[in-house]
């Protein structure tokens, strides 16, 4: 059995957004299984001396149309969140955690605040409690159960530790892939991960 492919993310990127649809064509091309690493991308940044993207007229100006490109091949829509990037997602970080043991649970959750995110034509309001119910309840999950992960000091913790993880691993933003200690940086590295992921499995 191969590796896993550890899928390192935050909500609050939107290459994340397009790896996550990106994942399930790579996945058919291995047997490897994927391992959903919620991160703290401000954290990563902040402690890797990186710069968001938007901070550099030429680079901003390039991945505005970058992702356009990136959301048509994948045949999916993007909306820049108007928000971005003062958005806090490590409440929804850690809800996504709390059900690392329900796998088709937390695929909801992430299906369904991706879209909110970066798709909808109303984008989610983080903040905005009663948005996030909307969405839970919209998504088929338990409201309760998610609030109660968003306030809990074990999965505050496991973000903190996911993210100092990976920041000594040498992950610098998101989303950040593994292939045992192998970093794989951008959904358009998915390719070579999964190259990765097959040489392991022999």
């Amino acid at each position: 059995m191969s590796k896993p492919l550890e899928f390192c993310f935050d909500f609050i990127s939107p290459f994340s957004y397009v790896a996550w649809h990106a994942l399930p064509h790579y996945l058919e091309q291995t047997d490897a299984e994927l391992k959903i690493t919620p991160v703290f991308l401000g954290a990563i940044m902040q402690n890797t001396g990186n710069r968001p993207p938007g901070l550099v007229p030429a680079k901003g100006a390039y991945m505005a149309d970058d992702l356009q490109r990136c959301c048509k091949r994948y045949g999916i829509e993007f909306r820049m969140h108007p928000k971005f990037p003062a958005i806090n997602t490590r409440p929804l970080l850690r809800a996504v955690i709390a059900l690392d043991d329900q796998p088709g649970e937390q695929k909801k959750l992430m299906d369904a605040v991706f879209h909110a995110m970066w798709a909808a034509p109303e984008p989610l309001d983080t903040e905005d409690q009663a948005q996030v119910e909307a969405l839970c309840i919209n998504a088929g999950l338990d409201w309760s159960q998610v609030k109660a992960a968003m306030e809990d000091e074990t999965t505050k913790d496991q973000l903190r530790t996911n993210t100092d993880g990976v920041i000594q691993r040498g992950a610098f933003g998101a989303p950040s892939f593994f292939v045992g200690e192998t970093l794989f940086f951008g959904h358009d590295r998915l390719d070579y991960a999964v190259e990765a992921l097959n040489e392991a499995g022999k």
